[in-house]
Order: C-alpha cells, then sequence, then structure tokens
C-alpha cells in the first residue's frame, strides 16, 4: 500500500517535514527506493494578479464580454487545450484545460501565465500588467 509522506529539501537532502513523517520513514531500511513527486503550493497572489488583470483588459478593451470568455480564449490561444471529436457535428473542437490549483502546480502556472500575458500584449498591443 503507498503512503504518502510529506518531504522538504533542504541542503540536497530531504526531511520529513512532520514527526509523523519522520516515524514512518522509519519503518523503512536504508536502501529502500521511493518515487518522489513534487508538490507546489499555488499562490494566491499571483492567481489574483491573473484574473483582475483579464477583468481590466475585457471591461477596457470591450473585445470580451468577460474575463471568462478572455480565460478561455488565452488557453486556447497558449495550446491548452484538449481535441475532441463533437458528437454534434462531427468536427473536431478544442476544449480548454483548467487552470484549477489541483489541475496545475504553480510551476505549471507560472509557465501558463507568462505565455498568457505575452499572447495577451500581443492580441491588444500593450502590456497589460504596466497598465
Amino acid at each position: 500500500m503507498a503512503i504518502n509522506l510529506q518531504m522538504e529539501l533542504s541542503d540536497g537532502q530531504l526531511q520529513p517535514v512532520t514527526r509523523y513523517d519522520a516515524e514512518r520513514m522509519e519503518e523503512y531500511a536504508n536502501g529502500q527506493l521511493f518515487n518522489i513527486k513534487a508538490a507546489a503550493k499555488r499562490s494566491n497572489p499571483h492567481h489574483n494578479l491573473y484574473w483582475s488583470t483579464l477583468r481590466n483588459v475585457a471591461r477596457d478593451t470591450g473585445k470580451w464580454p468577460t474575463e471568462h470568455h478572455l480565460h478561455d480564449e488565452l488557453k486556447i490561444a497558449c495550446g491548452y487545450v484538449r481535441i475532441k471529436l463533437s458528437g454534434l457535428n462531427g468536427e473536431l473542437v478544442n476544449i480548454p484545460d483548467s487552470i484549477r490549483f489541483d489541475k496545475m502546480t504553480q510551476n505549471e502556472f507560472t509557465k501558463y501565465f507568462d505565455l498568457a500575458m505575452q499572447k495577451l500584449a500581443e492580441g491588444i498591443g500593450y502590456d497589460p500588467l504596466r497598465e
């Protein structure tokens, strides 16, 4: 049975985050191999900056009815989509991916945010983060 332990990288060494994690680690013999998945907390201020920027651009330019429409267009423009065959007309359609906290790590969101802001600046003719 797989267990989840929280470890923190410190000076090149993985260290248990809690006493529980340390106690569980003691159950394993030296040489035990582990598969590790990095976890990063998403930044609420970064997420809020994204949405406030989209809200301001949608309002100021009038090119999108809401920030949510702009959000979908940016995800498609940045390639964050799944392609699906429509059951209605047999055509291929782009379904935008999610940027929800449980779907995208902070590192992934940062890459998306940077690309989205670049595409947005190209589309509207100015850097929305400087306005």
